[in-house]
């Protein structure tokens, strides 16, 4: 079964889509104030209406709160062993991409034999 250049593309764009979108503990930091100020202000606004406002997901909001009321930080430092799963996916990715580019490259060639 053969699949064309095209859905892959498709393909790629819809996991890019879907891929996660980092925010800086800085950001997180604001949001969680805006959140805290905007309860003060109106205490029936909800962390969904916060969180359509910012532009981000309501459980995410919901997660920075709750980390942020018990450690007073809104990310953790992450252990070499937890980086250790995806420096690997970032490497294999990118021996996926090199080895993709030599499959094409040979295929030129040999066609120009």
């Amino acid at each position: 079964m053969s699949v064309s250049a095209g859905e892959i593309e498709r393909a790629e764009s819809r996991a890019k889509a879907k891929a996660p979108r980092q925010c800086a503990e800085e950001y997180r930091l604001e949001a969680v104030e805006y959140y805290r100020r905007a309860r003060e202000a109106d205490p029936k606004k909800s962390i969904r209406e916060c969180a359509a406002e910012l532009g981000i997901n309501d459980k995410t909001l919901n997660d920075w709160v709750i980390k942020f009321g018990r450690t007073g930080k809104v990310t953790q430092a992450r252990t070499d062993e937890q980086k250790e799963p995806d420096e690997a996916r970032r490497r294999i990715r990118e021996l996926e991409s090199e080895n993709e580019s030599l499959k094409k490259a040979a295929a030129f060639f040999a066609r120009s034999l």
